[in-house]
């Protein structure tokens, strides 16, 4: 029985890691699913219309080469392609701090607030370290609300580009997100806790 387990869940995996497509869900037996997402963040630190500000900086902030304790709120457009004028799927909003003494490293606290689409209305949180010369990062999913509830899961970013005067970056992230089965939400099924 244990053999038969893990030949299901390593089945279930290589599924996961072979489907392509920038969106793409399937259930898991029970009471989860799984959905993996593709998008851009449009992060404009600079220009006319800034969707990152800086809000404290420490006494070291500008002596580090590392810039640490910067601490900056962002409230970034996140699109189905990299053009900043591609379709608006959400918005990336939360707080970002430099926190490492010896390399540019931001703390994150982010949420993703679907605008637009199947769905709208819904959250996932990500909390990571992300070491900003680093080609590729991976970051965790930690929570989630409305379809995403329960939410678990990572994404990979990378640095699509950057701009020459460094004001508008786009960030592609490629998510895999397990999160639980709306049909789990059914009020029919609720229990009261003295039943």
């Amino acid at each position: 029985m244990e053999k038969l387990t893990l030949v299901l869940m390593f089945g279930s995996l290589a599924l996961l890691i072979n489907i392509p497509g920038s969106y793409t869900e399937f259930k898991l037996p029970g009471m989860e699913r799984v959905t993996r997402l593709r998008f851009y963040v449009q992060d404009l630190v600079g220009g006319p219309n800034p969707t990152v500000w800086k809000v404290a900086q420490s006494n070291l902030s500008d002596v580090l080469p590392s810039g640490f304790g910067v601490v900056s709120v962002l409230d970034n457009l996140v699109t189905s392609g990299p053009e900043i004028d591609s379709k608006e799927v959400g918005r990336i909003q939360g707080l970002i701090g430099l926190a490492d003494f010896h390399e540019k490293a931001l703390v994150m606290l982010l949420n993703l607030v679907f605008t637009e689409g199947e769905y709208k209305g819904s959250t996932f949180s990500i909390l990571k370290r992300n070491p900003l010369d680093d080609k590729v990062r991976e970051v965790p999913i930690v929570g989630g609300t409305g379809a995403f509830r329960m939410a678990r899961g990572f994404a990979v970013t990378t640095t699509y580009a950057v701009d020459k005067a460094h004001t508008h970056g786009v960030i592609e992230y490629n998510v895999v997100v397990v999160h639980m089965d709306d049909a789990m939400m059914l009020e029919s099924e609720w229990k009261f806790a003295d039943q």
